[in-house]
């Protein structure tokens, strides 16, 4: 399985360096980073494709205070899409 992730930062470079020390979390929740991508015309628009180990995990670290709080701290700008995939 796979998730998508898609959303706006306030300042790519900023976002990026919190993305990659939370890089951890996102392995505990059994998540890896296949591709990561910015928007040609907005390179403040982040989508990140990674596969996924267990629906159930990805999941309940989505709608995880931590994950919240850290995309908050990384300056995301609205709300993060996730679609998931098979």
């Amino acid at each position: 399985m796979h998730i998508l992730v898609q959303h706006e930062v306030e300042d790519f470079d900023a976002w990026k360096k919190v993305y990659d020390d939370d890089t951890p979390a996102r392995t505990e929740a059994g998540l890896e980073e296949i591709q990561l991508l910015r928007g040609y015309d907005n390179p403040n628009w982040v989508v990140i494709l990674m596969s996924a180990k267990d629906i159930s995990e990805v999941r309940a670290f989505v709608n995880s205070d931590h994950l919240a709080q850290a995309m908050k701290g990384a300056g995301v700008v609205g709300t993060p899409i996730f679609t998931e995939l098979q």
